[in-house]
């Protein structure tokens, strides 16, 4: 061969490499771009979702405002209570539910001296909750000493600072009240992630002097209130109450066999100060899933005390 075709060779591979170089450099531009776009895009449709679920937030309040206008007391018939179905917007939709706070266990009210009378009530119920509920009732002292303001560990079952700093992977104890429910699962007896599951739909992280509102109680927390509830009896609460709320504490305390059950009627209502408000907003591809604790005053003057939010 010539050297003149070895250059024209030479020559042509060279073109070849160049344009096989360019169109990697394009393909990867372009990939990139639209990689770019849809990220951006997203972002704007999460902020969308974000501000109609502050839209939903604000819908909302003016909701418990209004209740608390029209009834001094809160039950599971009230407006608030009904779940809509998913309403659509612009580019989605949005759905929302409000949940009293608290129809479950307020696990902050177990905080106080052992001598104090209403720890000791919330103690008692704890323990019979978690009986019911078949989980071990000696987890309770760990769950007091995570709470408490001081080191001592509670005998014989609880767990303060020289538990914690004794695991593979050590951590101090809170030595306040809980802000998350999630928190059960650094205190020692909630290991098993059954045993937090068991748990989870009863209990919740409010205000220690916040009462239970026995028109929105949970089944299982009802039951909790006395050792000689049956089910029966649970039943017949509920039932009462679908039909016609309690309209005071004495009301309820008249109900039934309640009276000669329950010994003590400390730390019952039958009104809500704290609510929940889930909210599942949808543009395009993007999910927003948003939790809003609403506090409610007795004028019915709301604020929005505690918010997280996920994307999916």
């Amino acid at each position: 061969m010539s050297r003149p075709d070895i250059q024209k060779g030479v020559a042509i591979i060279t073109a070849l490499l160049i344009v096989a170089i360019a169109t990697t450099v394009s393909v990867a531009f372009s990939t990139r771009l639209q990689l770019d776009v849809r990220r951006t895009s997203n972002m704007i449709s999460a902020d969308q979702a974000y501000l109609n679920a502050l839209a939903a937030e604000s819908w909302s309040r003016r909701i418990l405002k209004q209740d608390r206008e029209d009834s001094d007391i809160d039950h599971l018939g009230e407006d608030w209570a009904i779940e809509l179905p998913a309403l659509p917007v612009e580019g989605g939709s949005i759905r929302g539910k409000l949940t009293d706070l608290q129809a479950c266990f307020n696990l902050n009210s177990l905080q106080g001296d052992a001598q104090d009378a209403g720890s000791a009530v919330a103690r008692a119920r704890f323990e019979r909750l978690l009986v019911n509920l078949d989980v071990n009732s000696t987890v309770s002292q760990s769950v007091i000493d995570w709470i408490d303001s001081d080191v001592e560990t509670t005998i014989p079952d609880g767990a303060e600072d020289n538990y914690y700093m004794g695991l593979e992977k050590p951590y101090r104890t809170a030595n306040a009240p809980m802000h998350s429910v999630s928190e059960l699962r650094l205190v020692r007896g909630f290991e098993n992630p059954d045993t937090y599951a068991a748990i989870l739909p009863y209990v919740c992280t409010l205000d220690a002097n916040t009462p239970l509102n026995v028109n929105t109680a949970l089944a299982e927390v009802l039951r909790s209130l006395s050792e000689e509830f049956s089910e029966s009896d649970i039943e017949s609460i509920i039932e009462q109450r679908t039909d016609n709320a309690f309209n005071s504490i004495d009301e309820f305390k008249a109900f039934g066999d309640n009276e000669k059950k329950i010994t003590i009627y400390d730390g019952l209502s039958v009104n809500t100060d704290y609510f929940m408000l889930q909210t599942e907003s949808t543009i395009g591809q993007v999910r927003v899933i948003t939790y809003s604790v609403i506090e409610r005053s007795d004028d019915g003057s709301t604020r929005v005390v505690a918010r997280t939010q996920g994307v999916y």
